[in-house]
């Protein structure tokens, strides 16, 4: 009996062979890459046969092959020689390698009638083929050398050719094949042997295709084929110019298979987040021979309308992925790698196309605004975080991203565009000054705690009630200094990158000096003796009251200077410049006071000298970090009226 094929053959209408001969060819390719992974993982395990066997039941099952004997067939090599391995069922394994290889070929040798450039590459591929039939390996109880499983299944170098090199080579003719040959063009998507609900679904993957494509610009990307395969709906997707970066959708039914191969396993996880909120079930990810991954998912839909929608937002998502790994290149130059990835993952969520990144200039974009925005010169090269702070970077770059991508929509010029992510730039750079006004706001309340806990011990003293507290107040005070180093040596990081750095510079500095003064100062409170002169118990408590109220004082003043703009009313600076006024004050009372303290320990009641040297040190502390604090505050003053107008 004559077959369909065989009669179009006839009257000359091979070309509607075609279709369906690249179909069988693309599910031959599933097949060979799932056989050729099973021989190296084979082999792999044969050379060390410990541990859990890999299982490829998932990968058979993906690429369509359903002898499920072949799943006992890792677990059952073992090496004979150095030189030889043994694998069950290897001489039906390679005879079905090359049974797919032929069918890759066929739509090639088809085709090569049609298009002539093919000609000769269809001979060349059907030479390289019986070139490896001739070479094909000869077994004795499943047993081949490793030379023949390399030749197999490696790609090819130094000018040896392998099965695997045949079968890449072959991938990439039916691929171009494909977008050339169709039947139909449904929505934009490449089509053949649609019922009439595969033609609605197509119609939804592509309504989330074209919904973003514009985000991809001219970079190539997002081409789709759609057939019908026995009993599902096969669509496959070319996410760009790489070999390896292919998404395919088989749909039965109401059920939606993802199998989706890359070479950037990162990229294979930013998939599976994109996809999170479908609750999509995602099989455990396999290897061919290292070059890439894939992965696989399955989506079970309520209903119909669910299933489409889904198939939509899987299509619009599509264009995030294209050129991802570059994007996150570029990205990591200014941000840990870690945050560039959250970057694109915010960028998908809000439709913001990293592609536009690129396209403007990518990391030339941050150089040059960096270069014109920034009043002290920052090295080239470095990083955005270390400059605005982690989380000011992120949102910068996120500021960058959409910059870049509404100006090529718009065909805005790169002049343009560069001066809106300057003036960008500039908003956080004047942010930064805040930002360490923070950090020496948080720095100055570590500050007034060390204070206050240093005037509670004093008050036990007066009342010569015995604590144990003030035993414990030195050891706290080390951990309290080690936290507002911290808060310094982060400020330190970017203080350079602000107008007026040298306040903050300074700032810092006093700051610095205040917390030493201070841990000293609950050191020396240890060696104070309980029965020190009353007088001089309650001028010292005056004397850490002021050091109290400076602090407050102190965190008063930077909190209304954080709190003041460039364009600050009179009203607002006067009731700033009243803060630092009270401040100020409170300097001298403590000179006063600590003169008080002295002329107390040598005119009053007799101490001996190892009292008076104590007393005397600890007043002198007090005094010392009430003044670090005092001049902080008249430099706060100096920082707020040099960035006033007319500062």
């Amino acid at each position: 009996m004559a077959t369909k094929a065989g009669i179009l053959e006839q009257i000359g209408e091979r070309s509607l062979l075609l279709p369906d001969l690249i179909y069988k060819g693309l599910a031959a390719n599933d097949r060979l890459k799932y056989y050729l992974g099973l021989l190296k993982t084979a082999y792999t395990y044969a050379q060390s046969p410990s541990g859990s066997v890999p299982d490829l039941r998932n990968e058979r099952e993906a690429a369509g092959v359903s002898d499920d004997s072949l799943d006992a067939i890792v677990g059952g090599s073992r090496m004979v020689t150095q030189a030889s391995v043994q694998i069950p069922g290897i001489a039906v394994i390679v005879e079905r390698i090359f049974a797919d290889v032929r069918q890759m070929l066929e739509p090639v040798a088809n085709a090569a009638s049609m298009h002539g450039e093919l000609a000769e590459r269809s001979a060349i591929y059907t030479r390289r083929l019986n070139e490896q039939l001739a070479r094909a390996p000869r077994f004795t109880e499943d047993q081949l050398s490793t030379n023949a499983i390399e030749t197999l299944t490696r790609l090819a170098s130094n000018g040896h050719d392998t099965i695997n090199q045949i079968v890449r080579d072959l991938h990439w003719e039916l691929n171009r094949l494909q977008s050339i040959v169709s039947v139909e063009l449904l929505d934009g998507a490449h089509v053949y042997g649609l019922t009439d609900v595969d033609r609605q679904l197509v119609r939804a993957f592509m309504r989330g295709i074209h919904e973003t494509a514009s985000l991809k610009f001219d970079h190539p990307g997002l081409d789709t084929t759609a057939m019908r395969d026995r009993d599902h709906l096969s669509i496959q997707n070319d996410l760009g110019v790489a070999d390896a970066h292919v998404v395919v959708i088989h749909v039965t039914e109401l059920a939606a298979r993802i199998i989706y191969t890359d070479i950037h396993r990162g990229r294979a996880r930013f998939v599976r987040e994109l996809l999170q909120a479908h609750q999509v079930a995602w099989r455990q990810a396999a290897t061919d021979g290292g070059d890439f991954e894939v992965s696989t998912g399955t989506y079970e839909a309520a209903d119909q309308a669910a299933l489409e929608q889904f198939l939509t937002a899987l299509g619009s998502r599509l264009v995030f992925v294209i050129d991802w790994a570059r994007a996150r290149n570029r990205l990591s130059r200014f941000v840990k790698k870690s945050d560039a990835d959250v970057l694109l993952k915010w960028a998908a969520n809000n439709n913001v196309g990293h592609q536009g990144f690129l396209k403007a200039g990518d990391k030339r974009l941050i150089y040059t605004a960096l270069e014109r925005a920034t009043s002290t010169q920052v090295r080239y090269g470095a990083r955005l975080d270390e400059i605005l702070g982690r989380d000011g970077a992120k949102s910068f770059l996120m500021s960058v991203l959409q910059i870049a991508a509404r100006g090529l929509s718009r065909r805005s010029s790169p002049r343009l565009i560069d001066d809106e992510i300057e003036a960008e730039l500039l908003m956080y750079l004047q942010r930064s000054d805040r930002t360490l006004l923070g950090a020496v706001t948080e720095h100055a309340m570590v500050l007034a705690g060390m204070v206050e806990r240093i005037r509670t011990d004093i008050v036990q003293l007066r009342v010569r009630q015995s604590s144990p507290e003030i035993g414990r107040t030195a050891a706290l005070m080390r951990g309290w200094k080690f936290d507002a180093d911290i808060i310094l040596e982060k400020a330190r990081r970017t203080i350079d990158t602000v107008a007026h750095a040298r306040y903050l510079r300074r700032l810092l500095s006093e700051g610095d000096r205040a917390v030493k003064v201070l841990e000293e100062a609950a050191f020396t409170l240890t060696l104070v003796p309980e029965t020190i002169d009353d007088a001089v118990a309650t001028l010292l408590d005056e004397l850490a009251d002021l050091a109290s109220r400076a602090t407050r004082e102190y965190v008063r003043c930077l909190e209304d200077a954080r709190n003041l703009s460039r364009s600050m009313a009179r009203a607002e600076l006067e009731r700033f410049l009243v803060t630092v006024d009270r401040l100020a004050t409170i300097e001298d009372s403590c000179d006063e006071t600590e003169r008080a303290v002295r002329e107390r320990m040598f005119r009053g009641s007799a101490a001996d000298f190892r009292e008076v040297y104590v007393l005397s040190e600890l007043t002198r502390q007090l005094d010392r970090a009430t003044d670090s604090v005092v001049h902080s505050g008249l430099l706060v003053r100096d920082y707020v009226l040099s960035v006033s107008p007319g500062g």
